[in-house]
């Protein structure tokens, strides 16, 4: 789970490194920005990187903006814990440097998501939330970039405090934001049985709604002051559990569908003209040119006999005999051969491969690519391809370009489409798989 791991390595941050980053921040801030250029860098080139560990955990934790999340969720909390407890204590004097790093990278996840997005609005790909995340995005950028700005110590001693404070409240709005972005994205895919996706949803549920209800309880004790806090408490705790369970189970896998199996949602076929026959065509041109032969042969052998009879009356009329018949036989084994000729069948085209449906499976940018391909006389006449987890975006992109290479030239060794290698890489590779079965 990638967020449980970047929120554990916000928290180890926080609490072990609290005097080196209160001492020191700016270190922390280069290490982030190095840190998030190069994962923008990495994520944008046609690097490949094999180890799919690397893929998903260490490029995906700030591609994904998994790890900008879980230090912004560490910043959250240190506003809703109880005054005077000892977390607060730890986490109140580093809360600004803190959001500075979250923002930083964050900018990891808007960068290559926000290069995604406009690359989908050009081409006219807008998908069912496609709008709603768009939309949403941008205002958590305008929120998270002015935040962060008068988070510096610098700017923030030079602005009035009631002013700096009532400013900062924008932050709630950013943190319901950041909530309904990642429901939006989620719920649908638990609903539909990724794997993953409903313990993805619970935990965040656990994290924002906690805050929520732990922010609301503080608030009304700092204004009511009552003089137990079990009520509030209890409200608190039925705030959280009650949307959790509700969000839960609109969040079930309610596909009749086996969660194993791969969920083709992002899948296309390509068909393409079948070859045509050469057979018919070639017998023809055999069938010329052995009549033209056979022409050639019964006038060569006519004009034989003709100058046979010719050459003198008497030994035609002499008398029938052996050695007259002799030449009779002769002109027969002359026609019989070149009649061999013409009977001659065309030789048959050989293949390479075997007609059929052949299937191959490989890994693809975040999961098992599956490719069904169907030969006929070394054409491919149709291109299956799948992918349960790969972004429809990349996977798309790689599919146009990939795989008209590969029925052209019947090879899986073809280039890779730029910005969307790993998905191209896993249709080749399946692909190859596909091709090395049919093989004859």
């Amino acid at each position: 789970m990638l967020f449980l791991t970047a929120l554990a390595i916000a928290l180890l941050t926080a609490f072990l490194l609290d005097k080196p980053l209160k001492k020191c921040p700016a270190a922390f801030y280069i290490t982030a920005a190095v840190l998030t250029v190069a994962a923008v860098a990495v994520t944008q080139s046609d690097i490949t990187i094999s180890s799919r560990f690397v893929r998903d955990y260490v490029l995906g934790i700030f591609s994904r903006g998994a790890l900008g999340a879980g230090f912004w969720a560490v910043v959250m909390w240190a506003g809703a814990l109880p005054n005077g407890s000892a977390p607060i204590k730890k986490l109140m004097p580093i809360r600004g440097e803190l959001s500075i790093t979250a923002a930083i990278l964050m900018l990891s996840h808007v960068i290559t998501y926000g290069v995604q997005y406009i690359s989908n609005l050009v081409k006219g790909r807008t998908g069912s939330d496609f709008v709603i995340t768009s939309a949403v995005s941008l205002v958590m950028v305008a929120i998270m970039l002015p935040l962060t700005v008068m988070s510096f110590k610098t700017v923030r001693r030079k602005m009035n405090a009631k002013t700096w404070k009532r400013i900062q409240r924008a932050a709630y709005v950013f943190y319901g934001l950041i909530f309904a972005h990642v429901m939006v994205l989620y719920i649908p895919r638990a609903r539909s049985g990724r794997g993953g996706c409903f313990l993805s949803v619970i935990v965040y549920n656990a994290v924002f709604l906690g805050y929520a209800a732990m922010r609301i309880r503080k608030a009304y004790i700092a204004k009511k002051k009552p003089t137990g806090k079990a009520a509030p408490n209890v409200v608190c705790a039925c705030g959280m559990i009650v949307p959790l369970c509700v969000i839960g189970l609109l969040s079930l896998n309610t596909s009749k569908k086996d969660v194993s199996e791969p969920i083709k949602e992002k899948a296309a076929t390509f068909t393409f003209e079948a070859p045509t026959s050469t057979t018919s065509a070639s017998t023809a041109v055999s069938g010329t040119a052995s009549t033209t032969a056979a022409t050639a042969v019964s006038t060569s052998v006519t004009g034989s006999t003709e100058s046979t009879s010719s050459g003198s009356e008497e030994a035609t009329t002499s008398t029938t005999t052996t050695a007259a018949d002799e030449p009779e036989e002769e002109t027969t084994a002359a026609e019989t051969e070149p009649a061999e000729e013409t009977t001659e069948a065309p030789e048959e085209p050989t293949y390479r491969y075997k007609n059929g449906t052949f299937e191959g499976s490989a890994e693809g940018y975040a999961g098992k690519v599956t490719v069904s391909i169907t030969i006929e006389n070394d054409c491919i006449t149709s291109f299956s391809a799948s992918a349960a987890d790969d972004d429809p975006e990349y996977f798309g992109d790689a599919m146009q370009h990939v795989i008209p290479q590969i029925q052209q030239s019947m090879s899986a060794d073809v280039d890779a489409c730029s910005g969307a290698t790993y998905s191209s890489k896993g249709i080749m590779e399946a692909a190859g798989k596909a091709l090395e079965k049919a093989m004859k």
